[in-house]
């Protein structure tokens, strides 16, 4: 595992509560992962950035799919978790999507997967820059992350077009912050740096959620949780 941070970022301090959760939250085992691994484009033999690994379960279903897996956290020791998950078959780094991608080459990846990270920071535009540079031509970001509308209405949200920092604490994991922005905000990113917006999907809950949390699928039939995005780096 190689390192470009010198600065603790927020997950170092829940890292382990996180850890411990994530891999059975109903909202992410059940229903944002299923819509995520659907919306993926093919990547067996396929060169692949987990970006913003987590503990490391999607680095561990990409290789399982025949990707080449690169991961990487802000968090070095959430990173420490994808290392140990996956043993020699990944390379993990940890660097923060705020800089540059200093371990990454022009043109290194077919396909990026960013799983509920964006939203951590508080402007796109430099990051996707740098997903634009490190995709091949044709190359394909899948990003989730939350879901603007809905996030304005459990907020509260009294000015919808700004993009604003929240800070709240979450049960079993503790305290958090990330920004939460128009949709527009994001499309309009997405097309500034070269991006090719190619499928958007407001995740349906899945019946296995209905089993094991009646109450959050009704919640979640109601007004989704998250947007998951499929865009393609413009060919050259």
């Amino acid at each position: 595992m190689t390192t470009s941070r010198t600065d603790p970022p927020l997950y170092d301090q829940i890292a382990a509560a996180y850890a411990a959760k994530v891999d059975t939250s109903p909202y992410n085992a059940l229903y944002e992962r299923p819509a995520m691994l659907a919306l993926l484009p093919p990547v067996q033999g396929r060169d692949l950035l987990d970006a913003g690994c987590g503990s490391g379960w999607y680095s561990e279903q990409f290789i399982a799919r025949g990707a080449r897996v690169t991961a990487m956290d802000a968090s070095s020791v959430i990173a420490a978790y994808t290392q140990a998950r996956v043993g020699n078959r990944a390379v993990v780094h940890v660097a923060d999507l705020a800089h540059p991608l200093q371990f990454a080459a022009d043109s290194q990846f077919d396909v990026i997967v960013s799983p509920l990270v964006l939203h951590y920071l508080p402007t796109w535009e430099p990051t996707l820059r740098e997903f634009h540079r490190v995709l091949r031509p044709g190359g394909h970001l899948v990003f989730s992350t939350h879901h603007p509308g809905s996030e304005a209405e459990r907020l509260g949200t009294t000015a919808y077009f700004d993009t604003e920092l929240v800070e709240e604490t979450w049960e079993d994991v503790g305290q958090v912050r990330f920004y939460r922005r128009p949709l527009s905000a994001i499309f309009e990113a997405l097309s500034a740096t070269g991006f090719l917006t190619e499928q958007v999907v407001e995740p349906r809950p899945t019946d296995a959620l209905r089993i094991a949390a009646p109450a959050a699928y009704e919640r979640l039939l109601q007004r989704p949780a998250f947007l998951l995005v499929r865009a393609r780096r413009e060919s050259e």
